[in-house]
C-alpha cells in the first residue's frame, strides 16, 4: 500500500482521504468581473484564431516600434493619433524593460 506512515491504519486513512478529495466535484471558478471579458466566447475564439495565426506564421516582424505604428495608422486611417502614440510609448517602455 502506501507505507507512508509506517502504520497500515494511517496509510488506509490517507488513501481514503486522497480518494475522497479526488472524487469531489470541481469548485466553480470565481471570475473577477473586471476581467470577465476575457472569458467570453467571442474573446476566446479570437485568442484561438491569434494562436493559429502565430503557429501558421501569419504575422509580421517590425524593425522598431515606429514601423509598427506606421502600419497601424496605414491600416486604420480613422484611428486617433493619440491612441497610436500612447501605444507607441507603452511599447517603448516595454522594450526598455526587457
Amino acid at each position: 500500500m502506501f507505507d507512508r506512515f509506517g502504520n497500515p491504519l494511517w496509510d488506509l486513512i490517507g488513501l481514503i482521504d486522497a480518494i475522497e478529495f479526488a472524487l469531489q466535484p470541481p469548485r466553480p471558478r470565481r471570475i473577477n468581473p473586471k476581467y470577465a471579458w476575457f472569458y467570453t466566447a467571442e474573446w476566446r475564439r479570437a485568442e484561438r484564431d491569434a494562436e493559429d495565426d502565430l503557429k501558421a506564421g501569419r504575422y509580421e516582424d517590425f524593425a522598431d516600434v515606429d514601423a509598427l505604428i506606421a502600419v497601424l495608422k496605414q491600416n486604420d486611417p480613422t484611428a486617433r493619433l493619440d491612441q497610436a502614440d500612447r501605444l507607441a510609448m507603452a511599447l517603448r517602455r516595454f522594450r526598455r524593460r526587457r
